[in-house]
């Protein structure tokens, strides 16, 4: 994504650190190892997080520029993520997935995509698996709706954040 190579060529820790309100519902997980699918990774954050943890992450996102520098941190501290330089809108995961993490991923995509990548991707999670989604508002209601239908069950709804669980 164009957009974001311009902001991530200018400022290589651009969105910071990842939340504390996101990394408190990782201890929610009743797995300690396992694949999760990071989308719209940029330059990271959350995949690095979750490999520190000892995850396996497959990181996708469709800046280059943000995707060579997360590369640069997985060299140097030999984290277990894998890149993947990506369109999300065409990506389909290689394997059965532990947990999906889209953090403020949803509102950058036009809406009629939003529902076709979440049905997509779902379908890659195991039974058992998180997905978990922290965007703005105003695009939750659908994703909310998506996984209803899908019979997830509602870990935490509120405060921009769904937290799910795939019985």
């Amino acid at each position: 994504m164009q957009k974001y190579d311009k902001i991530y060529a200018r400022d290589e820790s651009y969105f910071g650190h990842t939340s504390k309100q996101f990394t408190t519902l990782f201890s929610n997980f009743d797995f300690d190892s396992g694949t999760i699918l990071d989308l719209g990774a940029g330059q990271g954050r959350d995949a690095i997080f979750l490999a520190r943890r000892g995850y396996n992450v497959i990181a996708v996102d469709s800046s280059r520029v943000g995707l060579d520098q997360l590369q640069e941190r997985v060299d140097a501290e030999n984290l277990t993520i894998e890149v993947v330089h990506a369109d999300a809108l065409g990506y389909t995961p290689p394997q059965e997935l532990d947990a999906i993490v889209a953090d403020r991923f949803f509102h950058e995509l036009p809406n009629n995509a939003r529902i076709k990548i979440l049905q997509r991707v779902l379908r890659h999670l195991r039974i058992g698996g998180y997905m978990l989604i922290a965007d703005e508002k105003s695009v939750l209601p659908n994703l909310r709706d998506t996984l209803k239908k899908e019979k997830f069950e509602f870990l935490r709804d509120k405060n921009d954040i769904l937290f799910t669980y795939k019985p």
